[in-house]
């Protein structure tokens, strides 16, 4: 199988977005060898063996996660207090990197952590084995297995101290820079067992120039969010709509402050060059929807217009840093060397 550029999964999530299509796969994924996740599935293992192998990754992890996730990535936390300061909560995290689960284990650091995901993902072999040993949980298409899952939640909450992670996106988008719609799932569990939600969103930014004389294109800052708490006023149904809405405003406004978008005019159907150049006054955010997104003939069109004056960019602050100062390193044409031409028709 040829390997997938970067610039083809730009392509493909642009064509899915424009399409509303958020919950696409782009990744490609294998379900053989994955263990069977039935009613008879142990979540927790209370076997000696378990316990024991469980203790060794927790170890691992602890000891050497922070230097992988510092090599790999330049791994940034922000916002950690906002974490500390809960006991029990449902975490949820975009989707962005085939790896984030490193980053989210580190995030989660001094509470027991628990990671949710496609039953897939559970291999035969050792690499199963680790994952489990690691507090996995899988999703499983299994009625009768998601009921014991629910029961096992809420005993991992009754417990203490205790994080479980959500992708409530749903699929892997890689290096995506937009956000997506968060489904409900995740809310359900944080208004059964009566614990908030802490949204973490995943970030890319620009390496230092030592990095990208390595070859580093983009590395990490994970931002943790305020807590947001079950009202005790609302019904069952209408807290996991409000835990939802207001979870998904957070992530909006945490991306379009990040990458320096205008949340008043952002749309999840732009690509990120299109929602960055909106928030720059620099195309109609209407009309560009009706067209098929093609970053690369927009780059041009842009870059055409502006030498010859007919646009300019706005100031807008991101981070600290003026956009349009970035604005022409940020249309590079070239975009990355080791990127082939993308297909034209991949949707």
């Amino acid at each position: 199988m040829a390997k997938i550029t970067q610039k083809e999964y730009d392509q493909m999530h642009a064509q899915y977005a424009r399409m509303e299509a958020y919950d696409q796969w782009s990744t490609p994924y294998t379900v053989d060898d994955a263990i069977t996740v039935d009613k008879d599935y142990q979540f927790r293992p209370k076997t000696a063996s378990f316990k024991i192998g469980s203790a060794i990754v927790k170890f691992l992890l602890r000891t050497m996660l922070p230097l992988a996730n510092k090599l790999l990535f330049d791994l940034k936390i922000e916002g950690k207090d906002n974490l500390k300061q809960v006991d029990n909560a449902i975490r949820v995290s975009n989707h962005v990197m085939l790896l984030d689960a490193m980053v989210n284990f580190q995030v989660a650091f001094g509470h027991k952590h628990y990671m949710t995901g496609a039953e897939f993902q559970l291999k035969k072999g050792v690499g199963g084995k680790f994952l489990r040993a690691g507090r996995f949980l899988p999703l499983a298409s299994s009625i009768k297995a998601m009921s014991n899952l629910d029961k096992e939640i809420s005993t991992i909450f009754e417990e203490g101290n205790s994080v479980v992670t959500f992708y409530a996106e749903q699929v892997m988008w890689e290096k995506y820079e937009n956000s997506r719609p968060l489904k409900k799932g995740a809310f359900h569990y944080a208004v059964k067992n009566n614990v908030p939600v802490v949204m973490t969103v995943i970030l890319f930014r620009k390496p230092n120039w030592i990095r990208r004389k390595l070859g580093v294109k983009k590395d990490c800052t994970v931002k943790i969010c305020p807590a947001i708490y079950p009202k005790k006023d609302l019904s069952a149904k209408e807290n996991i709509e409000y835990l939802q809405k207001a979870t998904q405003e957070m992530y909006d406004r945490t991306v379009c402050e990040f990458y320096g978008y205008d949340y008043e005019q952002y749309d999840m159907r732009l690509t990120p060059l299109e929602n960055k150049f909106v928030a720059q006054g620099l195309i109609d955010k209407e009309e560009t929807l009706l067209t098929k997104p093609n970053d690369d003939a927009l780059r041009q069109n842009v870059m055409l217009k502006m030498a010859q004056n007919q646009i300019t960019p706005r100031q807008v602050v991101v981070e600290d840093e003026l956009v349009d100062d970035d604005l022409i390193e940020y249309c590079n044409f070239d975009d990355g060397n080791e990127d082939e031409s993308f297909a034209e028709n991949r949707v």
